[in-house]
């Protein structure tokens, strides 16, 4: 069984850091595995990039060699030390299928040769299928300037009871009005320093007992977070795509660029 290995390690500093999932960790153990089942162990391909990425040089030379006709295993550690995201996973699981190439993941004692293995790695590939469904759904509410009503809304924001639409808060809208305009009047007082600035801008808010979400006095960090935040002036990122959302604005673009410029 003409046999390639597959690690992968996010960069050289963490496989002299961690031995337990460190390239000659890896290696040593696919080595072992081999021997012990008569494998030809011709190779072992390793990876130095984050396990996010679809296309990495290891894995295309992989599948050179694999298109070549050379490859009847490939042998890896562990399904997530080698793919952080399951739809690349299943892009190559589905390559190795198409070739009649095993896939054996060692530390999980899965080997797609045999029925237990085989729905194991479907099952993978079915959760694969659901994030692409959920990250297609996401896509479209997005294109559509529409923002998912997943995880926390933007301090400012509340739902709709009724229609569960995005809507601005009346109280906490006018504490965001407040701190926009407030911090584009201390950023034109030249002698303050923006650390001076936010502890000047937290103290008026103590004082007019303006206060977070949860009742706590504001934090330096949700300033920043709040002040850096172009939800407010109609726009929002999901990766790399940013588009203009449907949604109330609390703050005009002018007020927002005039604090960064």
């Amino acid at each position: 069984m003409n046999t390639y290995g597959l690690v992968r390690i996010s960069s050289h500093i963490q496989s002299e850091k961690n031995g337990g999932t460190g390239v000659e960790f890896q290696s040593n153990k696919l080595s072992q595995y081999s021997t012990l089942n008569d494998f030809n162990l011709i190779k072992t391909i390793t990876d130095v990039c984050s396990g996010g990425l679809e296309t990495r040089d290891g894995i295309e030379e992989l599948k050179l060699h694999i298109r070549n006709g050379e490859v009847d295993v490939v042998l890896i550690w562990n399904t997530s030390r080698v793919f952080r995201s399951m739809i690349h996973f299943s892009k190559f699981y589905e390559f190795l299928k198409e070739h009649n190439v095993e896939l054996i993941s060692v530390s999980e004692g899965i080997r797609s040769s045999r029925k237990e293995g085989e729905m194991m790695f479907g099952i993978m590939c079915s959760i694969a299928g659901y994030e692409k469904d959920l990250i297609r759904e996401r896509m479209m509410k997005l294109n559509k300037g529409i923002r998912s009503i997943g995880g926390s809304l933007p301090y400012g924001y509340s739902t709709d009871s009724k229609t569960n639409e995005i809507i601005v808060d009346e109280e906490e809208g006018k504490v965001v009005e407040y701190i926009f305009r407030k911090m584009n009047f201390l950023s034109k007082i030249k002698h303050l320093t923006p650390i001076k600035r936010t502890k000047r801008l937290l103290k008026l808010l103590k004082n007019r007992d303006f206060t977070y979400r949860d009742g706590s006095d504001f934090k330096a960090h949700q300033l920043r977070w709040i002040l850096n935040n172009k939800f407010y002036i109609g726009e929002m990122k999901y990766g790399e795509n940013i588009v203009h959302h449907k949604h109330p604005t609390i703050i005009s673009t002018r007020l927002y660029n005039q604090i960064h410029i």
